[in-house]
């Protein structure tokens, strides 16, 4: 039972980090857009405010869908599973859950790969290496792998035996 509880750890734990990372994501993103409105309107522009915002949405945006994913808030049609008897819906269920985690394992590797043909490339205003911008897609979609994991675990292990 030990060996299970290890990635429901690392699921809740990696769920934790990533709420306060999406949260510091958005004020950072708000803190550059207000500093970009008023160097523009009182001032001359601040160049890099535009970049750390688009960066800051493209980090939010991939860690946020972690949480979707973690929470089952992602979009379903459900209606023609929900009239199947509970078995096959376990099935259905199952098997969703497993082509998600292929998805995400593909999206992973090919991630990686994106990220080291930009591993030369540097941002213009921020001087930024593109790598650490492009390291939010691997990351994101193996953060949902591992969640994906969790749900499966916890499809056939009682979730009071296992879980605190």
């Amino acid at each position: 039972m030990k060996l299970l509880e290890l990635p429901n750890k690392a699921s809740n734990m990696l769920d934790w980090a990533i709420v306060r990372l999406v949260f510091l994501g958005i004020v950072g993103m708000i803190a550059a857009i207000t500093l970009q409105i008023i160097s523009r309107v009182f001032f001359s522009a601040v160049v890099w405010t535009e970049e750390l915002a688009r960066y800051l949405l493209v980090w939010s945006s991939f860690l946020g869908a972690t949480l979707a994913y973690k929470r089952k808030m992602h979009i379903a049609v459900t209606f023609g599973v929900e009239r199947l008897p509970k078995m096959m819906q376990r099935v259905i269920v199952l098997f969703s859950i497993l082509l998600s985690m292929l998805f995400f394992a593909v999206c992973t590797y090919y991630g990686f790969q994106l990220m080291n043909m930009q591993i030369y490339q540097v941002s213009p205003a921020l001087g930024l290496p593109m790598k650490y911008v492009y390291l939010g897609i691997p990351l994101s979609f193996f953060v949902m792998f591992i969640h994906g994991i969790v749900m499966i675990l916890d499809m056939f292990v009682d979730a009071k035996g296992v879980h605190e």
